[in-house]
């Protein structure tokens, strides 16, 4: 971060890690943090496209928390992450409703997984899952009645969360319209 350089004053520049503590950054930089006297020149935060030239301190700490939220698959995968949910907010929102499946690799190994899991098959055999079980087909089953998104590291699923989407700002850049546009709908089917 710099001070903003006006007439007369030199232009003042520290490296902050984060959090950044206010008072050590109102020490060295020489503004208030709320002044909006200072500007970001340099980042390297995984989450850096959210962070502009006028973010605020407080904004970058929010950020910070939000981010070191998530699991560290999350962040390990924090990228293709979002090409489901539309920024870091989202994805902090909509943390608890994912699931994450750090040992598949394919969604045969999460239909396994679920098996083994799930109180529903806990009575078949060892035998029976083996032998008679067919995980290809229940994988396809998940894959097409459920919202996973398959990574180089882990596959994660979203769970709806008591029938209801996560949250607002959890809907994902892959979903269609949002909450305004489906009840505006709804609307004008109500009233032809």
């Amino acid at each position: 971060m710099e001070t903003r350089g006006t007439t007369g004053k030199e232009t003042t520049s520290y490296w902050f890690d984060l959090p950044i503590d206010v008072a050590e950054f109102e020490e060295k930089l020489g503004v208030g943090a709320e002044s909006g006297d200072y500007r970001i020149i340099e980042k390297v935060l995984p989450y850096a496209d959210e962070v502009h030239e006028h973010t605020s301190v407080y904004q970058l700490n929010e950020l910070d928390f939000m981010y070191r939220q998530l699991s560290s698959d999350m962040q390990e995968e924090y990228t293709a992450l979002l090409t489901v949910y539309e920024n870091l907010e989202a994805l902090y929102i909509c943390r608890n409703v994912i699931t994450v499946y750090p040992d598949c690799k394919s969604m045969i190994d999460v239909a396994r997984q679920k098996l083994m899991n799930d109180p529903t098959f806990k009575h078949l055999s060892e035998d029976c899952q083996e032998y008679y079980f067919d995980f290809e087909a229940y994988a396809s089953h998940l894959q097409e009645h459920g919202k996973f998104l398959v990574t180089e590291h882990a596959i994660f699923e979203r769970r709806r969360n008591r029938g209801r989407p996560c949250g607002r700002s959890c809907i994902g850049k892959s979903r269609g319209r949002g909450r305004e546009n489906q009840r505006g709908s709804r609307e004008n089917r109500n009233r032809g």
